[in-house]
């Protein structure tokens, strides 16, 4: 299958196109170009905000299969930049959809969306995907909309699109502003001696679920191969932990006990997203994670180690 991966060069992305790759699949990338400065000749480069020059691009190649990832992933941004935040999560998806149901009509696609769509009332609730949505953020809002928007094309263009909800996930690579590598580069300069014990940390009590990216973008490309158009799935291996966990485990990587201090410039209340149930995902792909928490939070240890070296 010749398949479209946006947002090829992000964190997931590369994860993406080496598991596409390794089941036989031609991976074709879309990245915006100051992701991609060094483009082969399985890149494609523009923005997903410009409906004409991913149209071009879609009409070029005629994809088999569409992964589309590409967009703002941090959260926080939603609150400073609302509007950028709608119009690459919203628009960009939009432009991507309309892309192919002009030039690649029976193009199998898979959108991504974010288990934040569901919110966090009642959070000893587990959600499937039938559960309510109830977004509480502009970042989850943009992804209720995108996800919704997949779903219509669905149903009204009879196009074969599914949408991903994902729990939280970590792994090799992520950007340094997330929690666990963020964490991870504080132990690996205290490990180097250049930086003195002391852990500066925000609330540790938050219960967040957490899955390694290689098997989240295993559950892409099953879904790609496997889903069913129309439909929704949870990607979760139903395990949620305290923020505190994550640190321990990283300690342990790391093999120093620093100091905790709290920063109240990190400091968040208290809150616990539900846990996710993936069935359907399981019954209709055959998915099932492969690596657990402690070892992936080994492998993030090792990626910002080595990097730091």
């Amino acid at each position: 299958m010749r398949v479209l991966v946006t947002g090829a060069r992000g964190f997931v992305g590369r994860h993406l196109a080496a598991d596409l790759t390794a089941a036989g699949h031609e991976v074709l990338g879309l990245s915006r170009p100051q992701d991609c400065p060094d483009p082969g000749p399985s890149d494609h480069l523009a923005d997903i905000c410009n409906p004409d020059a991913v149209s071009a691009i879609v009409q070029k190649i005629k994809p088999d299969g569409c992964i589309h990832l590409a967009g703002i992933a941090f959260v926080p941004i939603g609150w400073k930049q609302p509007r950028l935040v709608y119009d690459v999560n919203v628009g960009g998806a939009l432009n991507i959809l309309e892309a192919l149901r002009s030039h690649a009509p029976t193009c199998r696609v898979v959108m991504v969306s974010s288990s934040l769509v569901y919110g966090s009332a009642d959070p000893d609730r587990p959600r499937d995907e039938k559960s309510e949505l109830d977004p509480e953020s502009i970042y989850a809002v943009s992804k209720v909309a995108a996800d919704l928007n997949a779903l219509v094309y669905a149903r009204h263009h009879n196009m074969a699109v599914m949408t991903a909800r994902p729990c939280n996930h970590i792994g090799p690579g992520q950007a340094p502003d997330f929690m666990a590598p963020a964490f991870a580069r504080q132990l690996a300069a205290i490990a180097a001696g250049t930086q003195e014990p002391v852990m500066r940390v925000g609330n540790l009590e938050s219960v967040r679920e957490f899955m390694d990216v290689r098997d989240v973008a295993h559950a892409y490309r099953l879904m790609l191969e496997r889903g069913h158009a129309g439909e929704t799935y949870n990607i979760s291996a139903s395990r949620a932990v305290k923020i505190s966990f994550v640190l321990e485990e990283l300690c342990k990587a790391a093999g120093v006990h620093p100091t905790i201090e709290t920063d109240p410039h990190r400091w968040r209340p208290t809150d616990k997203q539900p846990t996710l149930i993936a069935e359907k995902l399981r019954r209709d792909t055959g998915w099932a994670p492969h690596y657990t928490l402690e070892q992936t939070l080994r492998d993030v240890y090792d990626s910002v180690q080595r990097k730091a070296v």
